[in-house]
């Protein structure tokens, strides 16, 4: 998988975030332009995903990037098809 851009709402306004997958693996790491920001991945517990950091990161920040990977592979699986 390709790196992509995911967007996140701050203060109303979208900010891009880069998106880079591990290859090989279901996670993520999070760049601001080129500086790194954080490595996501989700942990699947009850049926529910719940995404985990490796850096000490807000937790309201880091279901926003969850949900905008989410909608950004959403998004692609259903234009291929």
């Amino acid at each position: 998988m390709e790196p992509f851009e995911i967007l996140i709402d701050v203060n109303g306004n979208d900010y891009p975030l880069l998106a880079v997958p591990f290859p090989g693996e279901i996670k993520y790491n999070i760049f601001t332009g080129l500086d790194h920001l954080c490595t996501v991945w989700p942990v699947v517990e009850d049926e529910q995903v719940n995404w985990v950091a490796q850096e000490d990161i807000e937790l309201d920040l880091l279901q926003m990037i969850g949900n905008a990977i989410e909608k950004s592979i959403n998004d692609q699986l259903l234009e291929n098809q």
